[in-house]
């Protein structure tokens, strides 16, 4: 009984306070109105608010995107060189191996299952262009050991030869062979290999 007294005298207070505030001569209106107003400005923003963030992330945009055009090449650039160096390490760790050469060449139809090296022209690769793709041959039987097909269209690799071999100690026969990878003309990146099979990468130079 004590419980449902209460109750009823609360609820009894709670209607007169809320009769009270709407009765009062336009000051329960007013009141409710300026509640209102509050919290449709709290639920969103501005025109003006909205035109500075747009703003704000037009600039992020105008800095970011060259940055990122960078690294995206740059990680292209290297993975490709990346790629030819291990090629040319197996090539020589093999002739040691084997205690017989070991080749890699260019080669043009490599990704389609050609064994033959070529330094002919191709698919707008001139006959300099290592980008057309790449074998490691056993010298002996002629033994594929690695294959590497076309690189990206914007990637070129320009050498003086187009074929490297390695001796049974370990020597790159020929003189000093250098391979400069590119992309579209810059962030160049070389690889030297030296006739004593040495190899060596030089960033953002074509001199070795």
């Amino acid at each position: 009984m004590t419980e449902r007294r209460f109750d009823r005298r609360f609820f009894f207070v709670k209607m007169r306070v809320e009769i009270g505030c709407s009765t009062e001569t336009g000051k329960g209106s007013s009141i409710a109105m300026h509640v209102k107003a509050r919290c449709v400005r709290c639920a969103g923003v501005t025109l003006m608010e909205s035109m500075i963030v747009l703003a704000i992330m037009g600039v992020l945009l105008v800095v970011a995107l060259p940055s990122m055009r960078t690294f995206v090449i740059r990680n292209h650039l290297a993975a490709a060189t990346n790629q030819f160096i291990a090629a040319a390490i197996l090539t020589r760790s093999e002739a040691i191996k084997r205690g017989r050469p070991v080749v890699i060449c260019r080669s043009i139809n490599a990704d389609s299952g050609s064994d033959q090296c070529s330094g002919a022209a191709t698919g707008g690769r001139d006959a300099g262009d290592w980008g057309a793709g790449w074998l490691v041959k056993a010298g002996d039987r002629g033994q594929v050991l690695w294959r590497q097909g076309t690189l990206d269209n914007s990637i070129s690799v320009k050498a003086t030869k187009y074929s490297i071999t390695y001796d049974a100690t370990g020597n790159a026969s020929g003189a000093f062979v250098k391979l400069v990878f590119s992309s579209n003309s810059e962030y160049t990146r070389t690889v030297c290999i030296a006739s004593s099979g040495r190899i060596s990468l030089k960033l953002d130079s074509s001199l070795c």
